[in-house]
C-alpha cells in the first residue's frame, strides 16, 4: 500500500511540472527537407557534398558524412545544416555530388499557406 501511495503521489508530481514546464516552453515548427545519397555499390560510403540554390540565385553547401563506420550515408537538413540558408516563398534546387562528380539533383519549393505559414512542397 505504501509503495502505491508513493508513486501516486509522485506521478502528480510529475504531472504538474510537466503542465508547468509546457506553458514555459515555446514550440516552433520548421519545414525542412532531408538530403541523403548513398552509392548502393560501395563498400564504404564517401562524404556527400550538397549545394542548395535559392530563389535568389545564391547558393548555400553542407557535407552529409558517412555514418557507422561509413558503412551508411550521412543526411544533411535544409535549412538548419546549411549555414546561409533561407527559407522564403519559391524554386530551389540542389545537387549532390561525390568527388566533385554531380551524382544527382532534384528540387523543392516553400509555397504560403492560407495563415501564412510556410509549406513545404517536394520538387
Amino acid at each position: 500500500m505504501r509503495f502505491r501511495r508513493t508513486a501516486t503521489t509522485l506521478g502528480l508530481a510529475v504531472a504538474a511540472c510537466t503542465s508547468a514546464m509546457a506553458q514555459s516552453v515555446l514550440y516552433v515548427a520548421r519545414p525542412a527537407i532531408a538530403l541523403s545519397v548513398s552509392d548502393r555499390t560501395a563498400g564504404r560510403q564517401p562524404p556527400v557534398a550538397f549545394t542548395v540554390t535559392m530563389p535568389n540565385g545564391k547558393t548555400t553547401t553542407a557535407t552529409a558524412t558517412p555514418l557507422m563506420g561509413d558503412e551508411r550515408a550521412g543526411t544533411v537538413h535544409y535549412p538548419s545544416d546549411f549555414g546561409n540558408a533561407g527559407m522564403h516563398v519559391g524554386e530551389y534546387t540542389w545537387s549532390a555530388r561525390i568527388d566533385g562528380k554531380e551524382v544527382m539533383r532534384g528540387r523543392f519549393s516553400y509555397r504560403p499557406s492560407k495563415d501564412g505559414q510556410l509549406l513545404f512542397v517536394p520538387g
